[in-house]
């Protein structure tokens, strides 16, 4: 829950319709400085004045709507950014060279689980049980 000084600085410096997307996908409300953008348009932040852990944060960046909450999955930050979100690297993908990825490594896609890209597997075998269906005799 956020406090009165720290809701009334959000509205100003994120403007309403940020500070209520915000508080509807996050819960709380965040000003920080934008570090990058990934290939998804998910955008990074940081503020070193929040409590350890809660200093570096993500926006999805397929968050278009205000009822997009269903959207946003973990699964849709890159291995990159999430070591940097974690602390597991203290400088972004933006400025550490070793975090870009190689020519011939392969581009990150996210879970498909659950939508309509997802994998589906094609099965070969017969199945052992087979429907009944009843044989009806008209009436006479």
């Amino acid at each position: 829950m956020s406090s009165l000084p720290r809701t009334i600085n959000g509205i100003l410096k994120l403007g309403p319709s940020r500070f209520m997307r915000q508080l509807n996908n996050i819960g709380d409300t965040k000003v920080g400085t934008l570090i990058g953008t990934d290939q998804f348009g998910n955008r990074y932040f940081e503020n070193n004045d929040e409590s350890y852990g809660r200093s570096r944060w993500v926006e999805f960046g397929k968050e278009d709507s205000f009822f997009s909450r269903a959207e946003m999955n973990a699964t849709q930050v890159p291995a990159e950014w999430h070591g940097w979100l974690h602390r597991m690297l203290q400088e972004p993908p933006t400025k550490d060279e070793t975090m870009v990825v190689p020519k011939w490594g392969v581009a990150y896609t996210e879970n498909l689980t659950g939508s309509p890209k997802a994998y589906k597997t094609y099965n070969t075998t017969r199945p052992k049980l087979q429907a009944w269906e009843p044989k009806a005799a008209p009436r006479a």
